[in-house]
């Protein structure tokens, strides 16, 4: 098998993967944001605590307790705080121990700091790590090898699924889009 048919499967592998994952998280974050809409008073909350683009910061919302209705709020650094309906459209905010109560301005803005506080620990999406080049890679345009490349075993594994299966033949003259 030739450098230039083992790379394409590479590819075409490594793209449907990372299609994959996209579209989980996609599912994940619609998820979220279902419970935000379907508690209005807890998107009025959130947006006052964090801003109105909450979901830029906000990974995943989740109900924990029914009573008191209890909301887990995940932020993209791995952090997290609990927001409390306490009745008739009021809420409380427990961030990093302490506890905050919206309807005072004061504690609203302690709260806010405590959030943008909680957020500059570890700022980041969950799961970017960089992993170190190999020592003998010297950045050159060689073709990478898929024991140097892959992630994981599993893209592995799928490569040397695709090596086996036979490829089949495609007319010179398509050409596919941009992803």
């Amino acid at each position: 098998m030739d450098k230039k048919l083992l790379l394409e499967k590479y590819i075409k592998v490594a793209v449907k993967k990372a299609l994959k994952e996209q579209e989980i998280a996609q599912k994940r974050a619609e998820k979220s944001m279902y419970l935000v809409y379907r508690f209005p008073g807890l998107k009025k909350t959130m947006t006052e605590l964090m801003s109105p683009a909450f979901g830029r910061y906000v990974s995943n919302i989740s109900i924990v307790a029914p009573k008191p209705t209890t909301f887990n709020i995940n932020l993209i650094n791995g952090q997290d705080f609990t927001i409390y309906y306490l009745g008739k459209g009021k809420f409380m905010a427990k961030i990093a121990g302490k506890k905050y109560n919206p309807a005072a301005l004061g504690e609203l803005e302690r709260g806010s700091q405590a959030i943008a506080d909680l957020l500059e620990l570890n700022y980041g999406t969950v799961g970017e790590e960089k992993e170190p080049t190999p020592s003998g890679d010297t950045g050159g345009g060689s073709m990478p090898s898929p024991d140097n490349t892959a992630k994981d075993t599993e893209l592995a594994a799928d490569l040397s699924a695709a090596e086996e299966t036979p490829a089949p033949e495609e007319a010179p003259a398509e050409e596919t889009p941009a992803v």
